[in-house]
């Protein structure tokens, strides 16, 4: 799962594609003609990749996340298989979606943590931790899945709270960008004749509930 931000005015001409963190002990880099390749040099993966003067080979607009098209891709796959480094692919699929609550149960090493199987999908169920107080089996909610940038730029990545992986994240509307006051407590509820799998981008607000 490979994600592409590009910020001319904060970075420069550079896009910067990731599929993941590293600790600060953990990262190592080379650059070779103008593409510097991140990676882990305990285990020597791939995690990133900065495409310096990237605009004398695709042309992007705007600031943040980039979704490239498939020519684009073709482009930088080409040059990465050039320099002799690992290629890429991407997922433009909307990756904020309505799910269901399949199950939810509390977690044995936490006094608020829940653990959900959360549906997105007729074959597609994460489990997700989540400490919100209002979750419960049999609900519809928000989901940003991995690799979802939110509104406030912070990438979701499959993580693991007290011992147990999660894949995931149940939403508030705060986390949306939709309460910017933080008035509302807790994840949004969906109306159950939402079907899961919808783009948040498709919602309509007055079908956003909460307890």
């Amino acid at each position: 799962m490979w994600i592409c931000f590009y910020n001319p005015k904060g970075v420069g001409d550079v896009l910067m594609v990731t599929r993941g963190q590293l600790q600060k002990d953990q990262i190592a880099t080379e650059t070779i003609a103008g593409i510097t390749r991140i990676y882990n040099k305990e285990t020597d993966n791939t995690m990133g990749y900065n495409f310096h003067s990237i605009s004398d080979y695709i042309k992007l607009e705007g600031s943040g996340q980039v979704h490239l098209s498939d020519e684009q891709l073709d482009t930088l796959n080409q040059l990465l298989y050039e320099k002799g480094f690992e290629t890429i692919s991407t997922n433009n699929d909307p990756a904020i979606v309505v799910g269901y609550v399949k199950s939810c149960v509390d977690h044995e090493d936490s006094d608020h943590l829940h653990i959900t199987e959360t549906q997105v999908g007729e074959d597609q169920t994460y489990q997700i931790v989540c400490g919100a107080a209002n979750v419960h089996q049999d609900m519809k909610v928000v989901v940003a899945l991995p690799g979802a940038v939110m509104p406030d730029g912070l990438v979701i990545w499959p993580s693991e709270l007290r011992g147990v992986q999660s894949s995931g994240m149940l939403c508030s509307a705060y986390e949306l960008g939709v309460d910017p006051e933080h008035k509302l407590q807790g994840i949004i509820e969906i109306k159950d004749d939402v079907p899961i799998g919808t783009p948040f981008s498709e919602l309509d607000l007055s079908s956003l509930t909460t307890d």
